[in-house]
């Protein structure tokens, strides 16, 4: 009888070793990812508070007022690419384009009082008001400085005293605009424009102990730099609907990929994405509008440092001034996957300065 209980004794322990052993493992509960509030600052040029003024986010409908410091905060942002529009009566609207969370907890988004003659200008859906002032490192205003908007006939002014620029009746979408100032290293800008808005284009002094030579190259004045640009303007003036421009803004939110990979997830280049994802974003390369680079991947270029991209699917460059640059970079037809026209896919890549 003994000698049964403990066989039977032996039997449930076994069991129950047997259990144990085939138990499913509990699965660790995986962190939740906390996404902070979309904080920040709104100010002037000068680095003042602005109060009062509507921060909102476009995708979502999100919007917050400023506080006396300038600071807003908006809660439930989920992560991704947004598209942040400030108005304050009294400024002209200011666009920022943030990927969130940002490397930064906190933005700051500067704003420019509007002007008594931009209150007469009358805007239309398709036209609209670009202005701006022109400062050096320290935030002073730089006076006489050479502003070029690319892509628009007799889009050249000057900067006042008081370092403003004015361009009234722009087309919406992509600008580029140049400014040149004695003194101070050339700077070339990208903007994506839905609204008439304001910039501040900050510029550095030149490097005094620099050669003439390389102080002319770096003012953006020699007579190379001048040949580029009037190229650059035939070319944006005489661009096709299927030409494509991308702007530092609208790689905003993805300065972490390669320019290829930013591209192709950007809204505005979106329809140019089979084309590139045909030839592995394959395409011929000119660098800064005169350097020929030849065939090669956008890929080898970080999104973070172009300023903006001039994409030309087969047949789209009508003035011919890329083909005439890569004309001997061996470059090989494609054929684009949008129209089926068979040619070179050309990209002009801007870096920034």
């Amino acid at each position: 009888m003994i000698t049964k209980i403990r066989f039977a004794v032996a039997a449930l322990t076994l069991a129950a070793g047997t259990i144990i052993a085939t138990a499913t493992p509990v699965t660790a509960q995986q962190p939740v990812v906390v996404v902070p509030p979309l904080a920040g600052r709104i100010v002037s040029q000068g680095g003042l508070p602005i109060e009062g003024a509507e921060v909102k986010v476009r995708d979502i409908g999100k919007l917050a007022r400023s506080d006396t410091q300038g600071g807003f905060t908006i809660a439930d942002v989920p992560k991704g690419q947004f598209t942040i529009s400030v108005r304050r009566v009294g400024y002209l609207p200011s666009t920022y384009i943030v990927d969130w969370p940002a490397e930064k907890d906190s933005l700051t988004i500067e704003m420019l009082p509007s002007r008594a003659e931009l209150d007469t200008v009358k805007v239309t859906a398709q036209l609209k008001v670009l202005g701006g002032v022109v400062v050096n490192e320290r935030g002073n205003p730089i006076a006489g400085a050479s502003v070029d908007l690319l892509g628009a006939r007799n889009g050249t002014v000057t900067t006042g005293a008081d370092g403003w620029f004015t361009f009234k009746n722009v087309k919406t979408g992509p600008v580029v605009f140049r400014v040149l100032a004695e003194g101070f290293e050339g700077k070339t800008q990208s903007a994506t424009l839905t609204d008439s808005r304001g910039v501040v284009v900050h510029m550095n002094a030149m490097d005094p102990t620099l050669s003439k030579r390389r102080q002319e190259i770096a003012a953006g004045a020699g007579n190379t730099a001048k040949f580029t640009w009037t190229e650059t303007q035939m070319r944006l003036l005489q661009r096709n609907m299927q030409a494509t421009i991308v702007t530092s803004e609208d790689l905003a939110g993805f300065n972490d990929m390669s320019l290829g990979e930013a591209i192709q997830q950007s809204r505005v280049a979106s329809k140019l994405a089979p084309d590139l994802q045909t030839g592995f974003a394959q395409v011929c390369v000119l660098l800064n509008g005169n350097r020929m680079v030849g065939m090669t991947s956008l890929d080898v270029y970080n999104a973070d440092d172009v300023e903006w991209v001039e994409l030309y699917p087969p047949g789209s460059d009508a003035s011919g001034t890329v083909a005439r640059y890569l004309r001997f970079a061996g470059c090989r037809d494609q054929r684009a996957a949008t129209t089926a026209r068979r040619g070179i896919f050309y990209a002009v890549v801007w870096l920034k300065n």
